[in-house]
């Protein structure tokens, strides 16, 4: 083999010359050119756009999990509540007297707001979906609390970006006035500790803020309209689920457990209990 001043490479085999090829050539055979380079990066751009859908997919699956085990941690709080038993106490409810309490007075303890406040002497707070189960993951990641108000938009905001509402049968019962139904103010609406023998009671849900605030309602309270039954929710105003979850709204319930339903108003459930009247 020989190298010659022009560069070419020649391999002599006896007296008789095989081949030759400039050095410069086969250098150049080694690298890719721009048609494969593109071709190299389409093919990546392919298959980042078949795998990015199935990723969304599973954080979408991963945050339903999360808001899910939130929820189960809401109703063992609401368990404590209910029977008295929270550290915290009970707030305003213990002018009730025992085994009596007002929804309201749960809402504020899960949220630290009003007479639960635990932002010592900050006007403010912040809440975080980090650190805690009133917001769900798969929504907005941060709300503001106000110290001095109980839970509402005073209290809570923006309330566009609230992720769960508990069920405002709860909140304010429906009674007869001279034949025709009524809202009871919250003051007149209580619970007992008999709520925990009807497990199929919705308590907790995924709630719509925007959808809430623009039927004009606060989004902390929510509840569907009952087939047949004309009183003041029938008319849905105050019905604004999200369904934020694959379609699909997760709920929670007194008996402890966690559903979820692309149409929740249509499930079977005890939709209908209210709470009691009285002081």
């Amino acid at each position: 083999m020989r190298v010659g001043r022009d560069g070419v490479v020649t391999r002599v085999l006896g007296c008789s010359v095989r081949f030759t090829l400039p050095l410069r050539l086969r250098a150049e055979r080694h690298a890719f050119t721009l048609v494969e380079t593109l071709v190299v990066v389409a093919i990546i751009g392919l298959l980042l756009a078949m795998l990015m859908p199935a990723l969304s997919a599973v954080r979408r699956s991963a945050k339903a999990i999360v808001c899910s085990a939130n929820l189960q941690t809401l109703l063992k709080d609401f368990h404590f509540f209910a029977n008295g038993e929270s550290e915290g106490g009970r707030g305003d409810s213990e002018q009730l007297g025992p085994g009596r309490f007002w929804i309201n007075d749960f809402q504020d303890s899960v949220y630290h707001i009003d007479e639960f406040w635990d932002g010592g002497s900050a006007v403010t707070a912040t809440l975080s979906s980090s650190d805690s189960p009133m917001l769900c993951p798969a929504g907005a990641s941060r709300l503001t609390k106000r110290q001095g108000f109980p839970c509402g938009h005073q209290a809570i905001g923006p309330a566009d970006d609230v992720s769960l509402a508990v069920n405002m049968r709860l909140y304010r019962a429906v009674f007869d006035a001279q034949g025709k139904k009524l809202l009871a103010s919250p003051t007149a609406t209580y619970l007992s500790a008999r709520i925990l023998d009807r497990p199929y009671v919705p308590l907790i849900l995924d709630v719509d803020g925007k959808r809430a605030v623009a039927s004009g309602v606060d989004p902390f309270y929510i509840a569907p309209p009952i087939p047949g039954v004309d009183d003041p929710y029938a008319a849905g105003r105050y019905w604004s689920p999200a369904r934020r979850h694959n379609g699909k709204t997760i709920v929670g319930f007194l008996g402890g457990h966690v559903l979820n339903s692309e149409m929740p108003e249509k499930e079977r459930w005890d939709w209908g209990y209210q709470g009691e009247l009285g002081r």
